[in-house]
């Protein structure tokens, strides 16, 4: 269609293609390219060969930082972590990753602490782990938003309200977290048990 509107005829070109046609060159034409063919496809393999023991590796700022965060988390240092945490934060104010993490290092950070410290930490998780989702139920595009990360957040909001004796909430949000998941996910299996566990106990 894109020829006939151009006015080009091909059909005017046929014959003087046949005319010129060398049989005898084109009988030999495999034989002459024979040793490029072959330097080709050694070229190809190798490459293949290559590609297959190199590691792809995408670099990415955040994931880079949360990774060396991971490593002060790990040290139980969770004042330095927290610091770190706000800091990528500020560059990065719409990354739930760093939410997250802030959340988890609050949440540790309760552990063992006096029960007055122990209550301003897990409100500060509390507040964290709920951006992560408020930030995913504003996202539009369900192909941004981290559903893995969804539901361990209301994991860990729902764990902090069974650990007040809220359990009536809990269970909500339990739920919530298991409407988001994949039955085969390992966070499901964890929101439908916990929430199995709360039901019989009342």
């Amino acid at each position: 269609k894109g020829f006939e509107g151009s006015g080009f005829d091909i059909a005017s070109s046929l014959r003087d293609m046949i005319l010129s046609l060398d049989t005898t060159k084109e009988t030999n034409r495999l034989a002459q390219f024979a040793d490029a063919r072959k330097r080709a496809l050694s070229a190809r393999e190798e490459r293949r060969k290559s590609a297959g023991n190199k590691e792809v590796v995408i670099e990415n700022a955040v994931t880079k930082k949360l990774l060396d965060i991971d490593k002060i988390i790990q040290a139980k240092n969770y004042p330095a972590a927290e610091t770190e945490l706000k800091q990528l934060l500020e560059q990065n104010p719409s990354e739930s990753r760093i939410y997250y993490t802030l959340g988890r290092v609050a949440s540790l950070a309760a552990e063992g602490a006096s029960e007055a410290e122990t209550k301003r930490h897990l409100l500060k998780a509390k507040a964290a782990y709920e951006k992560v989702i408020s930030s995913a139920l504003a996202n539009n595009d369900a192909t941004k938003v981290d559903t893995a990360l969804v539901s361990l957040s209301y994991i860990a909001v729902a764990r902090i309200h069974e650990f007040y004796g809220e359990t009536e909430v809990a269970i909500k949000i339990y739920e919530a977290a298991i409407k988001l998941n994949n039955t085969t996910d390992e966070s499901y299996k964890q929101a439908v048990a916990a929430r199995e566990k709360l039901m019989k106990e009342q």
